[in-house]
Order: C-alpha cells, then structure tokens, then sequence
C-alpha cells in the first residue's frame, strides 16, 4: 500500500503532475498542463537522471524512433507546403510527447510505487476534469467520454492495491474487472468494454497451466498462438455483442447503431465502426513515403467514404454527406494510418516498432508477473487496438507517455 509517511519531494511532485493530468490550455492546439510541467522540469530531471534514460536501451529506442517519425514528419510538411499553423500543431505534438516521456520516465523510473501514485493522481484527475472541462460529448454519453476511462484505470489500481502482487489474490477480483468492461459495453463504449473483458480472460488465463507457458515466452510459435487466441477471444466479444445488440438487450440506441454498421458479419462491424479506413488506405496508397502533411487536408480522399453503400452496410445519405462534407481533413481513426499518412513512412515506422514492443513487454511479464501486472495487461490491449484502430490527438500524448513509463518500469523490473 502507499504510505503517506515515506513520501518525498518526487513522491509529490508525481501526484501532483497527475492530478494535472487531464486540465488543458489552448496554445497551439490543446496543451495539457502536466506537458507543461514535465517540459519545464526536464532540464532538471536530465541534469540529475538522464543518465538513466541513455541506460534503456528500449528508452532510446523510443526517443530514436520519435525522432525518426519527427523528421519524417517535418520533411514532409516542407515538402508539401503545409501551412504555419497546421505544421506547428503537427510538430509540437509529437515533440511535447518525447519531452513528456522522457520527463516522467525519469521522475518515476522503475519505482512502482510511485507510477502508482502519479496514476492515482491521474484517476483523480480525469474525474474533475468531468465538471472543469468537460468533454464536448460528455453529457450525451456520460460514460464513452467521461466516467468510462478513469474509472476502469481505478478499478485495476483497486485489484493491483487489495492483491499486494500475488497473482492468485489478483484472479479472485476477476469478476469486478468483468462487470466493469460489461458495464461499458452496456453503456455504448465497446472497444472500451471488449479491451477490459479481454484483460480479465488473459488474467485468468495466466493462472491456467495449459496456457501459462505460451503467454510467457515471446517466439514465433507463441506469437501466433497468442494472437489467435486474442483473435478468437475478440470474435467471441464481436459475436457476444451483436447477439445483445440485435436482440435490443442493450438499449435501442445500441440496436440502431448495430444495423447501421453491421454488414452481414460481425467483421462488418470493424470496417462500419472505422469507416476513414476507406479514405486512410487510398491517401497511404497514393503516396507510401513522403506524407500528405500536418493535419493532412484533401477533399478527394472523404469521398471514398460513398463506398460504404457498395459494400452492403445500411447508410443514411443526409448523414454520410454531411461527414464527407463537414471538413477537409483526410480522415485516419488509428494511429498507424494517421502517422502515415501525416509523416509518411517514418511516422508509420514509430507505430509499428511501438506494436512489437508491446507484444515482448506483454510476455515479458507473463513470464515474471509484478504488482503492476493487471494494469499492464490493459495498457497492453489497449496499446494495440489504439494503434490499429484509434485516432492519435492531444489527449493521447499524455496516455502513451503513462504507457510507456510503466512498460519499461515493469520489464525491468522483471529482469532483475
């Protein structure tokens, strides 16, 4: 547990940053107040600690890669013209998130401790921003873009806190992580609510003798049964949900928007759920190396969101035009397909190595699970469906920041 006697000067500072967390500014786009802090507290932090960066041979690699995706990103922009103020907001993003990163990494390091206290605050955080600065979106869904998130972070926080690190007191707590990520999905936040169910089934999975050995050890033969398995337990969600939601079991909100995105399968519902992949995939295709620019603008490429009607999902014309119509932006719901088509194939290189490292971070500790070892099978899943399926903005900086923190805490913890 954490004691309020042995904290210290960075104890406070890292409760303090995470409380901060989710308050932003506009400047340049949206600037939280934590970037701030980390980018102004990293001369210090390196002066002190950097050393400690340099060590982590996977640090580096993150600090290299983002370099890679920042080159990547401004050759871009100066080749494609890109305006002022859409190449300051392209940069700066990805340049707040390697000082962010390298900022917390050293004022937490691999003390799990205190990543507990920094997300504690964090959990705090994201509850007060709900009535300081509330999403755009929060009161039509209270839970998808509001409560949903902090809560599920202090749910594991709870399980990792009452299981003091020991792997059997964490299965017994399965079924609050369960009826947490059922809650979600009844709530109109799937891929929220498929993400924690699946960390609960891995959970449970760990403890099982038939399955600890290949969740463990990262090779070839594994990665594939794993990934088949995570697959197969995904179509299960998929088809768990489609059943519910047909069947108007969870509201009829959730039944219309199935029909509206269901295409006579339940992979239809990924495509009908992810529709820029329509426009993403032909920005990417026209131009593989050098990227289309910041905040990449192209009429042309929202049209091949029509296609929709000729591949058989149900569409309402008014709506369908008023998205294709509402901006210029070349639409890209994940990070892998945003970066690309951004930065070009560097941006695309940054994702694709973050993805392998999440995949030897998840065996590492299945191999030797720690106290972190449910929040880090979350963060792992969610890793995953971010940079497959999710947009990369502003808010998202400061979750792969936490992300990346606790990866590199726990396997080095683990190869002590």
């Amino acid at each position: 547990m954490i004691r309020a006697s042995r904290w210290n000067v960075s104890d406070s500072i890292s409760f303090i940053v995470g409380l901060l967390a989710l308050f932003y500014v506009n400047a340049v786009g949206q600037l939280y107040i934590s970037e701030i802090l980390l980018t102004l507290l990293a001369p210090l932090l390196w002066l002190q600690r950097g050393r400690a960066l340099l060590r982590n041979t996977d640090a580096r690699k993150i600090m290299s890669f983002g370099a890679l995706w920042l080159i990547g990103q401004v050759l871009t922009d100066l080749i494609r013209q890109t305006p002022v103020l859409d190449l300051a907001r392209g940069w700066s993003g990805i340049i707040v998130m390697l000082f962010s990163f390298s900022s917390l990494y050293l004022l937490l390091g691999n003390n799990l401790r205190r990543i507990k206290i920094f997300a504690f605050g964090y959990v705090l955080s994201g509850l007060l921003s709900l009535f300081i600065q509330p999403s755009p979106y929060f009161t039509a869904y209270l839970w998808k873009f509001g409560f949903g998130a902090p809560v599920v972070l202090l749910t594991f926080l709870f399980v990792i806190m009452v299981s003091r690190g020991q792997i059997n007191r964490m299965r017994k707590w399965l079924w609050l992580i369960i009826a947490v990520g059922a809650l979600s999905f009844y709530l109109d936040a799937r891929s929220l609510g498929g993400m924690v169910i699946l960390s609960g089934v891995v959970l449970w999975l760990r403890t099982a003798s038939f399955t600890r050995g290949t969740l463990a050890r990262f090779r070839a033969w594994n990665l594939f049964l794993v990934g088949l398995l995570l697959v197969g337990l995904a179509w299960g969600l998929l088809e768990g949900y489609a059943y519910s939601a047909q069947q108007g079991l969870l509201g009829p909100a959730a039944q219309y928007k199935f029909e509206r995105q269901y295409n006579g399968s339940v992979w239809g519902l990924l495509l009908g759920g992810r529709i820029e992949i329509l426009a993403s995939s032909q920005a990417i295709f026209d131009s593989p190396i050098i990227g289309h620019g910041s905040w990449a603008k192209d009429a042309k490429y929202r049209f091949f969101i029509y296609q929709l009607a000729q591949l058989g999902y149900q569409v309402n014309p008014a709506q369908l035009d008023t998205y294709v119509n509402s901006t210029d932006l070349i639409p890209a719901h994940s990070h892998f397909t945003q970066a690309w088509v951004w930065a070009g194939l560097l941006g695309a290189l940054f994702w694709a190595w973050i993805l392998i490292f999440v995949g030897r971070v998840f065996f590492k500790v299945n191999a030797t699970p720690n106290e972190l070892y449910p929040l880090v099978i979350y963060f792992g899943i969610a890793s995953i469906w971010d940079i497959l399926f999710s947009p990369f903005g502003s808010l998202m900086r400061l979750i792969w920041v936490l992300r990346f923190v606790v990866f590199l805490s726990v396997r080095a913890q683990a190869e002590k």
